[in-house]
């Protein structure tokens, strides 16, 4: 949905002054009447702008790009299954949560080597 209900506020403001503005003007016109008519074409003026924001949000939406896998070309030493035109990439037998420990454990490696040349530099 386009916008926020401050836009819904705007609508009924608007939809209020205008009717208020065009029945005053009527020499006849009593004002308790006008008024109450007024704030009941508020409401529907509100009311209605729930549709008009949902329409403007459905016709501004753009959805977002698919992210692509890159052509088998461009990644060395993977080969690449066409099935049709999608392109199908096989993946290695690890999980992701054993990559992820290969990558913290590789990362732990690298800290401990760094400390320990630290401490070589600062003897």
């Amino acid at each position: 949905m386009f916008g926020s209900i401050f836009y819904n506020f705007w609508a009924a403001l608007l939809s209020f002054a205008v009717y208020f503005i065009a029945t005053i003007q009527n020499p006849y016109a009593m004002p308790l009447p006008t008024i109450g008519t007024a704030f009941i074409i508020a409401v529907i003026g509100f009311g209605l702008m729930f549709p008009v924001r949902y329409l403007v949000g459905y016709v501004f939406y753009t959805p977002e790009a698919p992210v692509l896998l890159p052509a088998e070309e461009e990644l060395p030493g993977v080969s690449g299954q066409e099935t049709g035109k999608t392109e199908t990439v096989p993946q290695s037998g690890h999980t992701a949560m054993e990559a992820e420990d290969e990558n913290t454990e590789e990362i732990a490696q690298v800290v401990r080597s760094m400390l320990q040349s630290d401490e070589s530099l600062s003897r």
